[in-house]
Formats: C-alpha cells, sequence, structure tokens
C-alpha cells in the first residue's frame, strides 16, 4: 500500500478520534458555583432520538437540607414552564426574609413541534439559583426528558468517581469553597428555544480545522519526497 494512502489514513483516524464526541448526555453549565451564594445553570439538552424530537424537559431539585433557597426561571421563546414546590419542615432564614417552601422540580414543555428540540439539536435550560447551599460539596439534579414519539429518559443513574460511565447519568453540579456574595454567571445565556453552538464546541471545531489543515500539509510534503526521490 503507498505510504501516502497509510499516512492520509491515519491522520483521518486521529481527526475523527479526537472529534467525534462521548455519547451526549443531559450536563450543567458552568460545571462548579460557590457555596452558599447565588448563581446562573443552565441544564443543556441534547436530543439523542433519531426520529422524534425533544417536547419535555423535568428537572427534579435536591431536596432538603441541600434545597436551593430561592429559583427563578429564564423565559425561553417557544416553550412555557411549570414549578412545583415542597414546604420546608423548618423554614429557612435569609436576608430576603424566612422561607417556608423551596422548588421540587419545574417542567419545561415545547408549545408547537416546531420549538421541540430536533435531531442533533440540544436546548440550554436556564435558571438563577439564589440561595446556594454551602454544606454539601455538589448537588445532584435528576432530569426526565419526553419526546414526541412518547418515549421517556431518565437521567437519574448515580454517578461514581473512577467508575465506569453510567449510561444516564444524573447531572451533578459541584460546589466549591467561595464568598457568599459571589454570583456565577453563564457566558452567554440562552435566549432561544434552541441552541446551535457553544464555546466549547467552536473551540472543539477550530482544534478539527487545525488538525486536519496540518495532516494535508503532512501529506502533501510526504507526496513531494517520494517524487524527489523517484527522480
Amino acid at each position: 500500500m503507498p505510504r501516502r494512502v497509510i499516512l492520509a489514513g491515519m491522520v483521518g483516524a486521529l481527526v475523527l478520534a479526537w472529534a467525534a464526541p462521548a455519547a451526549a448526555h443531559v450536563t450543567i453549565e458552568p460545571a462548579s458555583v460557590p457555596k452558599g451564594g447565588t448563581a446562573t445553570i443552565s441544564f443543556v439538552v441534547p436530543n439523542e432520538s433519531n426520529g422524534a424530537r425533544t417536547n419535555r424537559v423535568q428537572i427534579v431539585f435536591p431536596p432538603p437540607p441541600d434545597a436551593i433557597a430561592s429559583v427563578s426561571v429564564e423565559a425561553m421563546p417557544g416553550w412555557h414552564f411549570a414549578i412545583k414546590t415542597q414546604r420546608l419542615p423548618k423554614p429557612i432564614q435569609t436576608d430576603d426574609g424566612s422561607i417556608d417552601e423551596v422548588v421540587s422540580s419545574i417542567t419545561w414543555t415545547a408549545n408547537s413541534i416546531t420549538t421541540s428540540i430536533a435531531q442533533d439539536e440540544f436546548a440550554a435550560f436556564t435558571v438563577n439559583a439564589d440561595g446556594i447551599p454551602d454544606g454539601p460539596d455538589q448537588l445532584a439534579f435528576r432530569a426526565i426528558q419526553g419526546y414526541s414519539d412518547g418515549t421517556t429518559v431518565r437521567w437519574v443513574d448515580p454517578v461514581t468517581p473512577g467508575g465506569p460511565e453510567a449510561e444516564h447519568p444524573t447531572p451533578i453540579l459541584q460546589l466549591t469553597a467561595g464568598s457568599a456574595t459571589e454570583t456565577t454567571t453563564t457566558s452567554e445565556p440562552s435566549s432561544g428555544s434552541t441552541v446551535a453552538s457553544t464555546e466549547d464546541n467552536s473551540a472543539r471545531a477550530l482544534g478539527v480545522i487545525g488538525i486536519v489543515v496540518g495532516g494535508v500539509a503532512l501529506v502533501a510534503a510526504t507526496g513531494a519526497l517520494m517524487r524527489r526521490r523517484k527522480r
């Protein structure tokens, strides 16, 4: 087999291996926020179905004592939401007064099939969380994803550090030590029902382009060298 063919195959395999993303999961952005403060977080939901569209997303919030004191929801064109709360056995004292109930879940539903999440798309469902608990090191948010064909995917599998990857891992928000007044926000909050790209995807795309260009240059140089040897 000619050397240039082997080299081109190796370059192609390298690009594909680097660029191919892991199985898409429901994730939280940013992945970590300071304890005891306020943060804007997004639940990023990809559509993994080959034929159906995601038309319903439910996020179940951590129960007491790790409950978030107050949550507000960013408006999302083409979707509406419903908030379910639960009463606390003991009120939480905050700077804004006493809170005796917290959000237990938020359910987003697409207004129509055209505003739902199509194949190879994802959407970011954003909330502002005020009163991040300062005790735990992480918060687990169970997610239930509904499709237009009636099927449901439950993102509730336990995540074990160092263990095998869960098929449907529970979205985890890491909590770090920080000032109680510190506020964390996403770099670019979602303003539409479907998000086409993120900064991470852009960086990945640029990296792939760089590898492809380098690989093409390497193949061309090898071919020129072989032609010189033949002459």
